[in-house]
């Protein structure tokens, strides 16, 4: 009994010590608090919010016209092909002009026997005119001749008149670029008929474009002639810079007050028909306090920021916004200036959190 006895006794003194030894280790392997969330943060400073009026458009050649042809006849050659450039006066093709010429040459013809036939009346108006104050002839007589002579110079009037269709139309028969420009589309082919108002070419002058576009109502009151704009094409991430050359004053069907840029494109990177977006400078805000849109939460109508206070902690701060300008916002009160207000790592931030900086930015 007393070795049973003792046995018993050993065996509960290693089992309290094995006891002892597991809850060490236990405490040895116990898992360490949630580190506090890292956060960025940024100085509060006044500064200059410069703002933008958005806007799309198509992009237009400054010139941009659609040669039609004058006159009936058929396609004797082709000078430019499609893409060429052209300057103002260039030809562009021929019309077969031969009828044209003998029309022209038999006008100045009728219009040169108009003429002498005028000269002859004339004279003999004056002739007539005599020997009826001589009495040699009647009043009949003179009164003929008067007419004769009106009717002579109405004569060479329409003389003159032929003339100059004769001349037009044999002229026509040449298409030339009535401006400079480059051909956008080319219509007709050699040995084709033409026939009056028939489109010959589209020419284009795309060294300098413009856009046609509007703004509403908030956005037109802070927009000038001269005004900087900033266009980017939607297959480029290029810039290119353009001005407003001109506003209306008055509501458009669309609902909006039209609004004219132009763009220099000297080097032709932009082609007439793109579509653009493009932002015109419309006003600076000095010393303001502000900020993107997505640093702010709003609590039942009422707006908060999270500042990092001096111990480390997140302070949950009520700020007065102001206008909202694209995604920035303006801070009328709740921030001052050297602030450290908290831009990324917000969510979860409770008032007194504790945080980690993980930098700090000024504005």
């Amino acid at each position: 009994m007393k070795k049973y006895a003792l046995a018993l006794s050993m065996t509960l003194l290693m089992l309290i010590s094995c006891s002892k030894e597991d809850g060490g280790a236990k405490g040895q392997n116990k898992i360490p608090e949630n580190p506090p969330p890292t956060v960025k943060v940024e100085i509060v400073q006044p500064g200059t919010l410069q703002l933008y009026a958005e806007i799309t458009g198509k992009l237009e050649g400054i010139t941009d016209i659609v040669y039609y042809s004058e006159v009936a006849g058929k396609v004797k050659s082709i000078e430019k092909k499609l893409g060429d450039q052209v300057q103002k006066g260039d030809a562009i093709a021929y019309l077969d002009s031969q009828n044209y010429q003998i029309s022209y040459d038999q006008a100045k013809s009728e219009l040169k026997s108009a003429e002498a036939n005028l000269d002859a009346l004339k004279i003999r108006l004056e002739t007539t005119q005599k020997l009826f104050e001589s009495g040699k002839v009647s009043k009949y007589e003179l009164t003929n001749d008067q007419s004769a002579l009106q009717k002579a110079e109405a004569a060479v009037e329409g003389a003159r008149a032929g003339v100059e269709r004769a001349r037009l139309n044999y002229e026509n028969s040449k298409f030339l670029s009535p401006v400079d420009g480059s051909i956008a589309q080319l219509n007709i082919k050699e040995g084709q008929f033409v026939a009056t108002g028939q489109a010959v070419a589209s020419i284009v002058d795309c060294r300098k474009l413009i856009i046609k576009t509007g703004l509403t109502e908030k956005d037109i009151v802070s927009i000038k002639t001269g005004s900087s704009v900033e266009i980017k094409h939607n297959g480029s991430e290029k810039t290119v810079k353009g001005r407003v050359t001109g506003y209306g004053k008055r509501l458009d069907t669309t609902g909006n007050y039209p609004v004219e840029i132009e763009i220099d494109n000297k080097n032709r990177e932009l082609l007439p028909g793109m579509i653009v977006r493009g932002y015109i400078e419309s006003a600076n805000l000095k010393d303001v306090i502000y900020t993107d849109f997505d640093n702010i939460t709003e609590e039942f109508g009422k707006y908060y920021v999270y500042v990092a206070a001096d111990d480390n902690k997140a302070s949950k701060r009520l700020v007065t916004t102001g206008k909202k300008y694209g995604d920035k916002i303006i801070i009328e009160s709740g921030l001052n200036p050297g602030d450290m207000l908290i831009i990324s790592g917000t969510g979860g931030l409770t008032d007194g959190t504790e945080i980690k900086i993980f930098g700090n930015e000024a504005k």
